[in-house]
C-alpha cells in the first residue's frame, strides 16, 4: 500500500481516538482525571495535525511516554473507573522503542497493577497480574521483529524519497570522491555548510534544493547543519555561483564555505561553523589542476 494511504489512515485513528477521549472527558466528573483525559485528546489533535505526508517524521522519538504518562495518571488517580485501561500498557509495547522506555513502561504497569488490585480479591489480582505480564511479553516479543528496521531509520541514506536531501554518512562518501572528480575533470567543487535555527532547517533545504544543479544535493549534517558540493568550471564561476545561491537563501544562519583543494574533515569544518562568529566564511584555494 502506498505511504500517503496508510499516512491517512494513520491520521483519522489519531483524530478517531482523540475524539473518544474527548468524549470520556465530557463524562468524567472527577476534575484531574478529566484534564489528563483532554490532554491526551489534544495531544492525538496535535500529533495528527502535525504528521505531514513525509518521511521526516521522527520515528525515533519515543512518543510513547506520552500516552505512557497520561496512562499511568488515569490508573493512579481512579483505578476502578479506569481498571480495563491496564491492559493498553500491552498495545504501548507492541512498537520498537529504547530499552530505557520499554523499563519505564513496565514499572508504570507494575504501579498501576497495585493500584487497581486493591479493588480484586487476591485470586483476580494474581490472574491480572498473570495475564498482564503475559501480554506485555507478547507485546514485547511483537516489537522485536521491527526493532532492526526501526534501528536502522535514522542510519538511511536519502532522507525523504524522490528527494535531494541526503544524510550526513552520504556526505562522507561523496567527499573524497568529489575531491578526486574535481582533480581529474579539472573543475573548481567547494562544501558549503549552512547553520541555522532549528525549526528553519528543513525550509532552508528547501530552498537549498530549489536553486542546486541536477547533479547536486543537499545534505542533513545535524538538526540545524545542512551542507551542500557546489562544482563549478573555476574559481571565478564558483564565486558567481555561490553569491547567487546565497542571495537566495532567506533567514538566520551562518555560513561557511571551503574548497575541497583544502584539506578538510567534516567533523572539523562542523566544529568550526558551530564556534564561528561572522555570518560568512569563505576559505578559496585554487585547485591543483588550475
Amino acid at each position: 500500500m502506498d505511504s500517503k494511504y496508510k499516512t491517512g489512515l494513520f491520521r483519522s485513528t489519531l483524530l478517531l481516538g482523540a475524539g473518544v477521549l474527548a468524549v470520556l472527558a465530557l463524562q468524567t466528573i472527577q476534575e484531574a482525571a478529566q484534564a489528563l483525559l483532554w490532554l491526551g485528546a489534544l495531544w492525538l489533535i496535535g500529533t495528527a495535525t502535525l504528521h505531514e505526508l513525509s518521511h521526516r517524521w521522527p520515528a525515533r522519538t519515543p512518543w510513547q511516554l506520552v500516552p505512557t504518562l497520561l496512562l499511568a495518571g488515569l490508573l493512579w488517580l481512579s483505578p476502578a473507573q479506569y481498571a480495563t485501561w491496564l491492559w493498553a500498557f500491552a498495545i504501548l509495547l507492541m512498537l520498537p522503542q529504547p530499552w530505557w522506555l520499554v523499563g519505564l513502561n513496565a514499572s508504570f504497569a507494575a504501579l498501576s497493577w497495585s493500584q487497581v488490585q486493591v479493588h480484586l480479591s487476591l485470586e483476580q489480582g494474581v490472574l491480572s497480574a498473570i495475564v498482564l505480564a503475559a501480554m506485555m511479553l507478547l507485546g514485547l516479543a511483537r516489537a522485536q521483529h521491527y526493532r532492526p528496521l526501526w534501528q536502522g531509520v535514522s542510519d538511511r541514506v536519502r532522507l525523504m524519497p524522490g528527494s535531494r536531501l541526503w544524510s550526513a554518512t552520504q556526505l562522507l562518501e561523496d567527499l573524497p570522491r568529489e575531491s578526486a572528480r574535481s582533480d581529474r575533470e579539472g573543475t573548481h567543487t567547494e562544501l558549503v555548510l549552512l547553520r541555522t535555527q532549528h525549526h528553519h532547517c528543513w525550509s532552508l533545504a528547501q530552498a537549498l534544493c530549489q536553486v542546486l544543479q541536477p547533479f547536486e544535493n543537499c545534505y542533513r549534517v545535524d538538526g540545524n547543519t545542512l551542507a551542500t558540493l557546489i562544482t563549478s568550471r573555476d574559481i571565478e564561476h564558483a564565486r558567481q555561483r555561490r553569491e547567487t545561491l546565497l542571495a537566495s537563501l532567506n533567514g538566520p544562519r551562518r555560513t561557511r564555505v571551503v574548497s575541497l583543494a583544502c584539506p578538510l574533515t567534516l567533523e572539523a569544518e562542523c566544529q568550526a561553523l558551530a564556534c564561528q562568529k561572522r555570518d560568512l566564511v569563505i576559505i578559496e584555494k585554487a585547485p591543483h589542476h588550475a
